[in-house]
């Protein structure tokens, strides 16, 4: 038989378990979570170095060959060799050359080497690590003797007279009768012909043709064609005047 005081501590126990706020389900299940440690940075990849422009060439020489006054080079870069063109320089085999801005020509054919190549670099110099670039000979022809004045062509302008009135005569088509000083064939798929006729002074008294036709140097020429300014044919080829798509024909 339970006395009185066992029968009130029971029943004391009973009702505090009874108002005791229970622990939620969600608490109980949720599981205590650990501290996170700092995540580790992780390093950036080292970037990948950039790509030369697409007019841009550099490397090692692998070939070199001379034609009339140029000289074509097999320029080796990271495995893949690539066809330069510029004015006649020494390069040996192994000669490091920097950056050169060119214009790229595809399916180029050079009448010369009677050789076609599938791309090549035209450009204005090479330059060889540690040395000066030599002098585009479009740009900068080499001084020559004056020349005795030679007769107009029927209907025709002088060499002088094209320089002077170039903006009036920018587009139209011209008649200049003149000597042959310079030649060199097969670039930018046209012949440059360097043509004086004993008018003008430095800097206007030799006028560059272009022509799918050639000449011999020292022949009197009659060239006929449209005057062009501010020609820009990339790598070095810029003219302030020429004339253009000539038709040449003996005196």
């Amino acid at each position: 038989m339970k006395t009185p005081l066992l029968v009130g501590l029971l029943m004391m126990t009973a009702c505090y378990g009874r108002d005791r706020p229970a622990k939620s389900e969600e608490q109980a299940a949720k599981p205590i979570a650990a501290p996170e440690s700092p995540a580790s940075p992780t390093p950036a990849a080292p970037a990948a170095p950039a790509e030369p422009a697409a007019d841009e060439v550099s490397g090692t020489v692998f070939e070199t060959m001379d034609a009339s006054e140029y000289t074509y080079a097999l320029v080796e870069r990271g495995g893949k060799q690539v066809w330069v063109a510029g004015p006649q320089t020494k390069l040996a085999v192994g000669t490091v050359l920097g950056p050169m801005k060119g214009t790229l020509m595809t399916g180029f054919h050079s009448d010369t080497l009677n050789r076609t190549f599938e791309q090549i670099y035209f450009v204005s110099s090479f330059p060889v690590a540690g040395g000066a670039a030599p002098a585009n000979p479009h740009t900068n022809p080499r001084p020559v003797a004056a020349i005795e004045k030679v007769e107009p062509a029927p209907g025709g302008i002088t060499v002088a007279k094209v320089f002077d009135d170039k903006a009036a005569l920018a587009g139209k088509p011209v008649v200049i009768r003149g000597k042959v000083m310079k030649v060199n064939n097969g670039i930018l798929g046209r012949n440059w012909i360097h043509l004086q006729d004993g008018t003008g002074n430095t800097g206007t008294n030799d006028l560059m043709v272009t022509s799918a036709a050639t000449a011999t140097v020292g022949d009197i020429v009659v060239v006929r064609g449209k005057v062009a300014v501010d020609k820009d044919f990339g790598g070095g080829y810029k003219y302030a005047v020429l004339v253009e798509d000539a038709a040449i024909a003996s005196k």
